[in-house]
Order: structure tokens, then C-alpha cells, then sequence
């Protein structure tokens, strides 16, 4: 079994939508968001989401992230996961993502990969999730 620990709680914000292309799958539909991330290290978080709504219900989606720190390092972060309608308001996604980084405090994310469970706000475009490091 993978050891896992807590790496810290994402809460993020929409900042645009791009309606991408109507296909027989579903809908294709880009996100801006922004945020923070808190926990083994705080910093502000901006991410791309790339997701095909299915006609089901659910999705599925490739993100591109990128955290910076209060000390100026930054770390790259690529993810992607599915999700399922639970509500007219309310999706949950989960997925995993691997990390990038020149950093010396962050490098050991370099060889790990991390697992992430959340929930998205449509109403308010707000998603906040926890994420895991496995080691």
C-alpha cells in the first residue's frame, strides 16, 4: 500500500469560462481558476481546466496548475480525474496530478504524486479540495 499523507486544502475560484465545442460525447468547456493552497506549504494557486461534460452527468478533465510560495518558488502541477453531478449546484471531482519544480523545499514533490477530492460550486464557481501526497 502507498503511504499517503495530507498536503494541504485547495479553495479556488472561477474566473472565466470558455464554452470549447458541442460534440456527441458532450459539452467541452475551459476553466480559469485562482486560489490558495494551505497546508505543507501556502501559496497562491492558478490552474487551466480542460473537461468534457457528459450527457450522463458525468466529466472528465486535464488541468495545468502552477502554485507560487510567499518565498518565490514555484511548483508546476499537471492533473486530471473525473466527476459526476451529485446536485443541480454541486459536482464532485477527484483525480491525481504529479508535480514539477526547481524548488529545494519543494523537490520531493518532484517524485511524488498527489491524489485530490473535492467539491465544485457551480452557483458560485468555487471548488475546494484536499489533496494527498503519495509517497
Amino acid at each position: 500500500m502507498t503511504e499517503e499523507e495530507f498536503l494541504g486544502e485547495l479553495a479556488e475560484k472561477t474566473t472565466s469560462v470558455t464554452l470549447r465545442e458541442f460534440t456527441p460525447d458532450g459539452v467541452r468547456i475551459s476553466y480559469n481558476l485562482q486560489g490558495k493552497i494551505r497546508g505543507q506549504y501556502d501559496a497562491d494557486h492558478m490552474e487551466t481546466v480542460e473537461a468534457i461534460f457528459k450527457q450522463d452527468g458525468t466529466y472528465e478533465f486535464e488541468s495545468l496548475g502552477m502554485d507560487q510560495t510567499v518565498d518565490g518558488d514555484i511548483l508546476l502541477i499537471k492533473g486530471k480525474g473525473t466527476g459526476r453531478q451529485l446536485s443541480p449546484t454541486s459536482v464532485q471531482a477527484e483525480g491525481v496530478a504529479t508535480f514539477m519544480t526547481q524548488s529545494k523545499n519543494l523537490g520531493w514533490l518532484n517524485s511524488a504524486k498527489a491524489r485530490f477530492e473535492g467539491t465544485y460550486t457551480t452557483t458560485t464557481g468555487e471548488f475546494i479540495a484536499k489533496v494527498f501526497a503519495q509517497k
